[in-house]
């Protein structure tokens, strides 16, 4: 079932997102109420997120080296998405619907074939991994049929955090713990293991500053 009221915390979340539609239609939708979605702004906004979703999507690699491939597609994602942490990666092709209403944190990768229809808003947390063909879909109907003729929609609500929930409709299966409960965990297997990309990273700080020692003692600084 549709909201009947605004809620002000999502809508105030909202407003720090890149490139929202703001009028009283997105107020409507990303609260969880009957909304119409062909209004001009709502409309323009699917637009504009099918052209920068292009934009990622077709990323020649060719034109491109291994090395840069990384900060081009976060450059490009954080036109296409409301907000991104630094290390997130997604490989293409990624679909969302609005793009401005989706949210993902820090160090997290998303692979191939990823859609997200973002009518209400979501949040993506930190170092999330998501499997190739997810899809992720907060847009509803009801059931009238006057409600379709009428093209009236509304967006889904929230689950809770920490839960593994599935299904269309989204039902909560079981949940699980939190990373701070895991680390006070003695019987976790993974609590001394370091991270991989740790090592990568010391690597190259240790390689570039050996360039610029070479450099500086040449005179070419």
């Amino acid at each position: 079932m549709a909201a009947t009221a605004k809620r002000p915390e999502i809508i105030e979340l909202s407003r720090d997102l890149r490139g929202i539609p703001q009028c009283e239609d997105y107020d409507h939708m990303i609260s969880g109420m009957m909304y119409n979605p062909n209004t001009p702004k709502l409309l323009e906004a699917r637009h504009k997120c099918r052209g920068l979703a292009a934009n990622y999507n077709n990323l020649d690699t060719q034109t491109i080296t291994s090395d840069q491939i990384f900060e081009k597609r976060l450059e490009l994602l954080r036109k296409l998405v409301g907000k991104v942490g630094d290390g997130t990666f997604i490989e293409p092709p990624f679909l969302p619907d609005y793009g401005c209403n989706t949210i993902i944190g820090s160090n997290c990768f998303i692979n191939w074939n990823v859609t997200i229809l973002d009518t209400s808003l979501v949040v993506i947390g930190d170092r999330v991994q998501i499997g190739t063909g997810a899809s992720i879909f907060t847009a509803g109907h009801d059931t009238s049929v006057l409600s379709r003729q009428k093209f009236v929609e509304f967006g889904h609500p929230d689950i809770p955090a920490y839960s593994v929930a599935v299904g269309s409709p989204c039902r909560v299966k079981k949940t699980i713990q939190s990373a701070e409960k895991e680390e006070q965990d003695p019987n976790n297997p993974y609590r001394d293991l370091v991270r991989q990309d740790q090592f990568v990273l010391n690597h190259c700080t240790c390689a570039l500053s050996m360039k610029h020692r070479q450099t500086s003692e040449t005179g070419t600084i």
